[in-house]
């Protein structure tokens, strides 16, 4: 009977050491899982403007010229935070009197929705005949080409012919041209495009599909040449 009541009460201190030490192991493991959950929400929030703000972007079109395929143009957009950094490629090759290839790179920057830098770069034949810059230096642009540098007399650049690929300018008026160096007017065309008329005579038409340019048509004074997109 004694040996019956020891084990017994043994059993019970035995049961009761368990259940005890398992609350206190419960509530330690508990504790870490709640300070690395926050450690790791501490983290993701500091990675979270990198992650919700930064997004890229690729177009790609073929230049067509009389029926013909002679070209291509390959357009980039990476947006970080307020920043966006565009970047055009283009190859085209044609036959006129002789073979012509023209190679073209172009980049702009925004920031908050201004444009602080473009540059212009093109090879005609393998022989550089444009490479130009424009930055906005203490509260205004300057071009500089050539090794020159001379002042753009305009405040705020917030389209130029780059970024039309990339955004349909529903409230535009005008838009910058870099090789014009100057605001060419936008206006509604019959078809739906938005049509830029140059100072030439000549004008260049964009068309659009959910807010992504998917053709330009390019009306000169000698040919009419379409720049469409790849899907």
């Amino acid at each position: 009977m004694l040996l019956f009541i020891c084990y017994t009460l043994f059993k019970k201190y035995i049961t009761q050491n368990i259940i005890t030490n398992s609350s206190r192991i419960a509530s330690y493991l508990k504790t870490i899982i709640t300070k690395l959950l926050i450690c790791f929400c501490i983290t993701l929030i500091a990675f979270l403007p990198l992650i919700s703000f930064s997004q890229n972007s690729r177009l790609d079109y073929k230049v067509m010229f009389s029926g013909n395929n002679i070209g291509w143009l390959r357009l980039e957009k990476n947006d970080v935070g307020n920043k966006s950094d565009l970047l055009l490629v283009s190859e085209i090759k044609t036959n006129l009197i002789f073979p012509i290839t023209v190679f073209s790179k172009e980049t702009s920057t925004y920031e908050n929705g201004k444009l602080i830098y473009s540059s212009q770069f093109r090879k005609t034949n393998g022989k550089t005949n444009l490479n130009k810059e424009i930055r906005f230096v203490e509260n205004e642009y300057e071009i500089i080409e050539n090794d020159k540098k001379t002042k753009l007399s305009c405040p705020k650049i917030d389209t130029n012919l780059l970024s039309l690929f990339f955004q349909e300018p529903k409230n535009a008026e005008e838009v910058y041209c870099e090789n014009q160096q100057r605001f060419i007017k936008l206006s509604k065309a019959d078809d739906g495009g938005y049509r830029m008329k140059f100072p030439n005579g000549n004008y260049n038409c964009y068309y659009y599909k959910e807010g992504i340019c998917v053709k330009v048509k390019m009306q000169h004074k000698f040919y009419i040449a379409e720049i469409i997109i790849k899907y």
